[in-house]
């Protein structure tokens, strides 16, 4: 998992993360879900350990921050900011 942010108050926030989910669907990339504990933002990737090799699971990790960069760039692009204040 890779910690995006905490959601801001914005009527079109829902549609915007569909939008992203079903882009990285298309892109076989990881996928956005919801922690309502911290309610946050989070990017999730689906892989095996079976066969796996550290080089496998930093790449898997280069995935997921490349596409969290892409998330919050897309996303600042339409005016809404994550708050990543991890405190």
């Amino acid at each position: 998992y890779g910690f995006c942010g905490r959601l801001p108050d914005n009527n079109n926030l829902a549609f915007e993360f569909l939008n992203a989910n079903l882009w990285f669907a298309e892109n076989n990339g990881p996928h956005l879900c919801y922690d309502n504990n911290s309610q946050s933002l989070l990017l999730a990737l689906n892989f095996s350990l079976n066969e796996s090799s550290v080089e496998k699971i930093e790449c898997e990790i280069e995935v997921v921050i490349r596409s969290m960069e892409n998330l919050y760039h897309i996303l600042q692009g339409k005016g809404i900011t994550l708050d990543t204040d991890y405190t």
